[in-house]
């Protein structure tokens, strides 16, 4: 049994929640439920997990600074100063990270292809306005809500 961490678990749809966690890479992938990539967030000092082939799951939050969208669900924990393991998260990195991934994304996906930017998806469209044939068409397919649906009680 590996050492208790606190990380930030963001599933679709839904806001960032804090969980307690066993620190163990099985543990991590029995969350996502399967094998784990990892990608970083310096100098934070935050590491962002996700599903391996997270392709196949809808898209959940845009990548801070990037055009492109997390998909499935992901976890974020801290990287231990010395070691490979996951660490626990400081209370100023759950807070920062709740903050920049409190919204769930919104998405358009064009032809198969995935946009997290309102601006690309207009350029895009105004090119294949530019490039259809009379009678040919494309599928324009929104994805996510921007707002939260707080359950009522």
């Amino acid at each position: 049994m590996g050492q208790r961490i606190e990380v930030l678990v963001v599933e679709p749809g839904k806001a960032p929640r804090p969980e307690t966690v066993n620190g163990t890479l099985e543990e991590v992938e029995r969350m996502l439920g399967g094998p784990a990539q990892l990608g970083c967030f310096l100098p934070q000092r935050v590491v962002l997990v996700s599903r391996q082939e997270a392709e196949r799951h809808a898209p959940n939050r845009c990548m801070p600074g990037r055009k492109e969208a997390i998909r499935g669900t992901f976890l974020l924990c801290g990287i231990p100063e010395e070691g490979n393991a996951f660490a626990s998260l400081s209370q100023g990195q759950r807070e920062e990270f709740q903050s920049l991934f409190a919204r769930p994304g919104e998405f358009m996906e064009i032809g198969g292809a995935l946009y997290c930017d309102p601006d690309d998806v207009a350029d895009v469209a105004y090119q294949l306005w530019e490039t259809l044939a009379d009678g040919e068409s494309v599928t324009f397919t929104k994805r996510g809500n921007a707002f939260l649906r707080e359950a009522t009680g």
